[in-house]
């Protein structure tokens, strides 16, 4: 694993951990003491986070072998 790999898997699990642990459940809790309506617009990055996570990294392995 190179160190621009492991730079953004660093840089992804950070993401994971500030939009799992703090925005998903503080919009989700706002909805459901019904302050706000539902959070549509989370729900895209909900699903497509670790499916670009997955992208990205294989993009890096493939320039990397190139070289």
């Amino acid at each position: 694993m190179s160190k621009k790999e492991k730079r953004w898997r660093v840089f992804y699990k950070f993401m994971y951990i500030f939009f799992y642990g703090f925005i998903l459940p503080f919009a989700l809790l706002m909805f459901f003491l019904g302050e706000d309506k539902f959070p549509y617009t989370l729900l895209p990055v909900a699903l497509g986070l670790p499916v670009m996570k997955s992208n990205h990294i294989q993009r890096i392995r493939e320039k990397e072998q190139t070289y």
